[in-house]
């Protein structure tokens, strides 16, 4: 196992980890907004302080590429991948909508799983999981997207089953349906995603491979 430094800025949350492994070592999850580039670089070093770790002590950095706020998105991979550019870390993209999936799973193993995050102007990013029933990974069952409000509440109309809606402001849904589970008070977690290192090492790529997730056309928020 490796230690794997986590760092997500994709949502208004700005979220750290550390974990060697398969146990978090620490982890901040911090409510700070447009403060993020300023603020991302003590939260890394705080991190390390509690964890009694080094920079030089780390393998493998693992971070949302979003989607997201779009300079949550450019936040996180501006100072992540010069860090793995100056030290030559390898780097483990995940979707910020995957990393929703995953902080629900301890809960919900067998349901769809459809993690929501609000664009801006009355559309949001969705994609729609379930995990794999040998194993922790997830299947994809819809690619992530950007959606209408509309758009989304009649395609998730369209499922024969219920689903777990998993959205990160979760008001505009609660009355959507009453067939379907609404789960509240997501926060990402940063030691979460650090731990989604050892699960999708074989992600691993070099800095300059990975690109931003955006989805939706700049002209729009």
């Amino acid at each position: 196992m490796t230690i794997n430094l986590g760092i997500t800025c994709s949502t208004g949350w700005t979220s750290i980890g550390l974990s060697e492994s398969g146990t978090v070592l620490a982890e901040m999850n911090l409510n700070i907004g447009r403060k993020q580039s300023s603020e991302l670089p003590k939260a890394v070093g705080e991190v390390l302080r509690l964890s009694s770790k080094g920079l030089d002590q780390v393998d493998l950095l693992v971070l949302t590429n979003g989607p997201g706020s779009f300079t949550g998105v450019r936040v996180g991979l501006s100072y992540t991948l010069a860090l793995a550019a100056a030290r030559g870390y390898p780097v483990v993209p995940v979707n910020t909508l995957e990393l929703m999936a995953h902080q629900a799973a301890p809960f919900f193993r067998g349901p769809i799983l459809v993690p929501i995050l609000k664009a801006k102007r009355g559309h949001y990013y969705a994609a729609a999981y379930r995990f794999n029933p040998d194993g922790n990974e997830l299947s994809t069952l819809w690619e992530p997207g950007f959606y209408a409000f509309g758009q989304l509440t009649e395609r998730l109309a369209s499922w024969d089953q219920n689903v777990i809606l998993i959205p990160d402001n979760a008001k505009p849904f609660l009355s959507f349906s009453s067939s379907n589970l609404v789960y509240e008070g997501f926060i990402p977690s940063g030691g979460r995603l650090a731990l989604l290192g050892d699960l999708y090492f074989k992600r691993a790529i070099p800095f300059d491979a990975v690109h931003g997730i955006y989805l939706r056309p700049p002209d729009i928020g």
